[in-house]
């Protein structure tokens, strides 16, 4: 019965997949993730001077990404059963996503903002409606916030949630650009860290409380584990149906302590807990009602209390990468430059050139206008470890070796001000 279940959850997934492109909704989030990544290689052109991470590249990524993990929300709605009564509530949530991304800032793409701001106001006009305070059925525009089922919203949420967890820890430190902030007054090096997921998958709408004619899957009498708003605790006869629904993921984020993968990885457990306190208090929801309100204000306040909480700690920590007058830090190196094929990473510091100390770039200029076809260069690793590195070119001369470092001065290079 749950393999019957896997099964048509794939088999139906695949044909949403297949319709993907013929639906608006796919273009909107499309342009959204076009004009983003562009954004992204504009930066890196001002920082490298070159595209290293295409935006068709990224892009593409995003789709692949995306379309796999709503396979396996998918598969979890239809295997366990998390249904929803209506659907109005989930267009409401996707809609006020798009609107909240292009209005102020594309962390609001999130939808556990609009998924709590549905859901708080569904549960304020329903209070007013029910205690005769407010007409609200008499208001057609409001109206529909009366069927919303909020239970179902916050746990597509949560698991969204769940997902974009899993994507980050995977997903969200592959493209990382460069970037140029202003902390206590000094120029330091960090990275901005922006992911995009498009994610189409299905979900369980209630087609009716009796027996349909049709071809039907029979479920296990525990089935359906999350039931919607205001249904008899007695389904066993209910139909429900697979209806293709499509959500936008964002990750946005920077670092200036910690190597990208470090601050992913640190910012997807956070997420993780997240989602799954959220979905501890919509469970809850279902047998105490005021944690309806509760993991209704949770969702927004707490995403973005994480978000604070983690600038707050940004700006905090010692950066990890700023001038040291030591030797040259290195923040990043070009594509397809000597630096790069020679292994210098993001986060060495170069201490010697052709076995002479080099503490600046003025110093580093002076050596490489020296040097012939050949090149050692002595770094210090980030785990405090020298290791010495090797480049030759016979053919032309070397020129520079291609590095992104920290600047003294911001006057031609674009800075996000942390003070």
């Amino acid at each position: 019965m749950i393999l019957r279940l896997i099964w048509e959850a794939i088999r139906n997934y695949a044909q949403v997949v297949l319709s993907f492109i013929f639906e608006p909704i796919f273009w909107i989030m499309f342009f959204i993730l076009f004009f983003q990544y562009k954004r992204l290689e504009s930066i890196q052109k001002d920082v490298y001077g070159v595209v290293k991470y295409k935006k068709m590249e990224m892009m593409a990524s995003s789709l692949l990404a995306g379309i796999l993990s709503g396979m396996f929300v998918s598969i979890l709605i239809t295997v366990f059963g998390i249904t929803f009564g209506r659907l109005e509530g989930a267009i409401f949530i996707i809609i006020l996503s798009l609107l909240l991304v292009m209005l102020f800032d594309s962390h609001f793409i999130c939808l556990s903002y609009s998924g709590g701001i549905i859901s708080l106001l569904s549960l304020i006009l329903n209070f007013l409606n029910v205690r005769g305070i407010v007409n609200i059925s008499q208001i057609p525009i409001l109206r529909s916030f009366l069927n919303i089922d909020v239970t179902a919203i916050l746990i597509l949420v949560a698991l969204l949630h769940l997902v974009e967890s899993i994507l980050m820890y995977f997903d969200g430190a592959r493209f990382p650009v460069p970037m140029f902030f202003r902390k206590n007054n000094k120029i330091v090096g960090g990275f901005l860290l922006t992911r995009f997921w498009i994610i189409p998958l299905m979900i369980l709408i209630l087609l009716s409380l009796t027996p349909v004619s049709g071809d039907t899957i029979p479920t296990p009498d525990w089935w359906p584990l999350i039931r919607p708003d205001g249904m008899p605790k007695d389904l066993q006869d209910a139909v429900f149906s697979l209806t293709p629904l499509f959500a936008i993921l964002g990750y946005g984020d920077f670092t200036i302590s910690r190597l990208p993968k470090q601050k992913v990885k640190e910012s997807s457990l956070n997420l993780f807990i997240f989602s799954i306190t959220l979905f501890v208090l919509v469970v809850l929801s279902m047998k105490i009602y005021v944690f309806k309100y509760i993991a209704a204000i949770f969702s927004p306040v707490f995403h973005e209390f994480i978000i604070v909480l983690n600038r707050k700690k940004e700006k905090t920590l010692d950066s990890l990468w700023e001038n040291t007058y030591d030797g040259i830090k290195i923040l990043d190196v070009v594509p397809n430059s000597p630096a790069e094929k020679m292994g210098i990473e993001t986060g060495d510091k170069i201490i010697a050139i052709n076995n002479r100390r080099v503490n600046t770039l003025y110093d580093a200029k002076v050596v490489l206008d020296e040097a012939d076809r050949y090149l050692w260069i002595d770094v210090v690793k980030i785990d405090g470890k020298v290791k010495s590195l090797e480049y030759y070119n016979y053919q032309t001369e070397i020129g520079s070796l291609g590095i992104i470092t920290i600047p003294q001065e911001d006057e031609y290079i674009p800075v996000m001000d942390l003070d």
